[in-house]
């Protein structure tokens, strides 16, 4: 039945009911429509076999509950004033949005003196007041707003983590302290001697975390040329900070500024022991919802840079329905290997390391390479 999805598009002219504009591409158009069809059948499964499998009573739970706590993130105490989430950066308490109850410049000032109270190592309090956009996914000069502290234009910030510091600005960069145990994850993999790619740096933290705990050689690339300036500040940290524990960190650690595809143009094949890839989402509807390649074009250029038994470690989008095995990344995966001769892959760890949106989830798949 044509049309039952809704799909934004003409079938046929509006002069010429007859006329089919889809002639001769119909199986196309049924697989699309079929594929979708098939799609919501699984989620309304899915729904009500959760339904089946309620309890019969069901806990009364308030409306500011936490659910999770694996988010980097101070909570409230009972008060009203202190919202009951924010991330702590550097010395900057961020806000992904301002309480509804506070809605003039008086009771958000109160608001951020409240939890400047709380902290002292916190300076400033800012408030993000647009989306993430762009390939930065930063909110932009005009994107932030401090609402308490030392007013800063950008807004710069340097932020420890495991003794090791990095340089942001808020302004213009995307940085998730979110991210800080993942971090940890992937230096506790590297071998001493290994040669590293890091894709999408970012400000470096994820090179310099590698740079700084083991002996092994670290290239960073990112297109934003703001986050390349932020990492090599980070670097130069390196070179004086006693929290490093291995001798010479900022000599092995290399950053390039530019397009990731073109700088893996350029690079040596067979290189690389280790690939650290957290691709870009790529729109609203990446992920379970199929809209985007999944990254095939950064996988067709990556993976000839590793030697064999070359490690990635692979960020992806997921619904929460697809945990644990997350089949459709390693189909991507699978796929590219398959169409490059005598490549083999094995799935070594898939799990979860963030939620970017309700029941949508960045998961991280580590993989070898065999060639």
């Amino acid at each position: 039945i044509w049309g039952d999805e809704g799909l934004d598009m003409p079938l046929t002219p509006p002069d010429d009911m007859t006329n089919f504009v889809f002639q001769g591409q119909e199986g196309w158009l049924s697989e699309l429509i079929n594929e979708r069809h098939a799609r919501n059948w699984q989620k309304i499964d899915r729904f009500v076999n959760a339904v089946r499998h309620m309890p019969k009573v069901v806990d009364d739970i308030a409306s500011n509950w936490i659910q999770d706590g694996d988010y980097n993130e101070s909570e409230e105490k009972e008060d009203n004033v202190s919202p009951r989430r924010f991330d702590v950066i550097g010395d900057v308490a961020l806000l992904q949005s301002m309480p509804e109850d506070c809605t003039t410049d008086a009771e958000r000032e109160a608001l951020g003196n409240a939890i400047m109270s709380r902290n002292k190592a916190i300076k400033v309090v800012a408030v993000r007041s647009t989306s993430l956009s762009g390939s930065e996914r930063a909110p932009g000069l005009d994107g932030l707003v401090i609402i308490a502290g030392m007013k800063r234009s950008p807004l710069v910030t340097s932020h420890a983590e495991y003794g090791v510091k990095c340089v942001i600005n808020l302004n213009q960069t995307f940085f998730s302290a979110r991210m800080a145990a993942e971090r940890l994850r992937i230096c506790q993999q590297v071998a001493r001697g290994e040669k590293v790619l890091a894709l999408f740096c970012g400000v470096g933290m994820d090179a310099m975390q590698i740079a700084a705990r083991t002996e092994a050689t670290v290239i960073g690339v990112e297109l934003n040329p703001v986050a390349v300036a932020c990492a090599e500040r980070g670097r130069q940290l390196l070179v004086r900070n006693k929290a490093v524990k291995c001798a010479g960190a900022a000599d092995r650690l290399t950053f390039i500024q530019g397009d990731a595809i073109e700088v893996m143009k350029q690079l040596e094949q067979n290189s690389f022991d280790r690939i650290i890839a957290p691709r870009p989402k790529e729109g609203n509807m990446d992920g379970d919802l199929g809209n985007g390649d999944g990254g095939v074009q950064f996988l067709e250029y990556l993976l000839p840079l590793l030697k064999d038994q070359g490690e990635v470690h692979w960020y992806d989008f997921a619904a929460d329905h697809e945990l644990p095995d997350c089949e459709r990344t390693r189909n991507t995966v699978q796929k590219v290997c398959d169409r490059l001769e005598n490549y083999r892959m094995e799935v070594i760890h898939v799990a979860k390391v963030g939620s970017i949106a309700k029941r949508q989830l960045r998961v991280c798949m580590d993989f070898r390479v065999i060639k």
